[in-house]
């Protein structure tokens, strides 16, 4: 009988190391479940309307400051008692007019309870712009899909996460970042200061323009998962957990990954994911991009690849 131990043992053993990595697989399956069952189209929707009632989010626009206490207060009210407003001054000639006025990420961190310095970053761009020379953004600048949509997903994330007594084992930050529409100047500034202070920023994940989607059969649907040089496996890890978990198809077309707040996280040398809307928007910085353009479910679909994602880069 002895001569059949060994074997046996290292059949164990070889099942025993199976069994763990299986193991982790559905932690983070029954983790993403619970999270992704909450997320939910009515909320993306009510802060997206929230936003766009403020009239304007423009970024040289007085009400700048309050339009980030707002979303900072929005955070804390899901119980991110300490997120702040990260300051910086923007010098900036807009139509003739030179501009030095201070511009205000917002930062909302929850904390992970075992590589605390690890960071993953859910961000989005909160000011809003209109086309034109004839158009006033100071005055009214709605900015519904673009891109309130994308600042809705990563508040409902922070919701949905505080709620479900969600730990990471590495942080994530959720950041709403100013003066994107002039020239990623919000991105810039907390990249810059990420890697002045050698912060481990190991992974990005961006939503701009998020919710429009006219069709109404989901068998159409697909998001445009953009990609950077340095993204790494980001991009494998993002189409498999769409596949997994939503109705989207997804493809890549890297045309415009240079114009939204994911590309200043590449270009110093942090991995990034830039999520996209399909279809073509004609209400594109317009009096017309209002909540009754966007679709809310689709929104929410595209929502549940970044949560997934989440959990897949915190929990191991």
């Amino acid at each position: 009988m002895k001569k059949h131990l060994f074997p046996v043992m290292a059949f164990l053993i070889i099942l025993a190391s199976c069994a763990k990595e299986e193991t982790l697989e559905e932690i983070r399956e029954s983790i993403t479940l619970d999270l992704i069952q909450d997320i939910n189209a009515d909320s993306l929707e009510s802060y997206v309307t929230w936003m766009q009632n403020m009239g304007t989010r423009f970024c040289l626009s007085d009400n700048r400051r309050k339009v980030a206490v707002d979303i900072r207060d929005k955070f804390r009210s899901f119980g991110y008692t300490t997120a702040y407003l990260d300051s910086f001054l923007l010098e900036r000639n807009y139509r003739g007019i030179d501009y030095s006025l201070w511009q205000y990420n917002v930062i909302a961190r929850l904390e992970g309870d075992r590589y605390p310095d690890s960071i993953s970053v859910m961000g989005a761009h909160y000011d809003s712009i209109l086309s034109g020379p004839e158009s006033d953004p100071f005055t009214v600048a709605p900015g519904a899909h673009d891109n309130a949509s994308g600042v809705a997903a990563a508040l409902e994330v922070a919701r949905v996460m505080k709620d479900n007594n969600f730990t990471p084992e590495g942080s994530i930050e959720f950041v709403a970042f100013a003066a994107e529409e002039l020239g990623l100047y919000g991105s810039w500034d907390y990249a810059f200061k990420a890697s002045d202070s050698r912060a481990k920023i190991k992974m990005m994940l961006n939503n701009d323009m998020i919710a429009y989607e006219p069709s109404a059969n989901m068998s159409e649907w697909k998001v445009n998962i953009l990609n950077y040089v340095n993204s790494l496996n980001l991009p494998t890890i993002a189409n498999r957990l769409a596949a997994k978990y939503t109705v989207l198809d997804t493809y890549t077309d890297n045309t415009l990954n240079k114009y939204s707040d994911s590309y200043i996280f590449s270009m110093y040398g942090y991995p990034a994911l830039f999520f996209f809307k399909d279809a073509d928007d004609p209400n594109y910085h317009s009096l017309n991009d209002i909540v009754d353009y966007c679709n809310f479910i689709y929104c929410r679909e595209i929502v549940i690849i970044s949560t997934a994602m989440l959990v897949e880069k915190n929990i191991y």
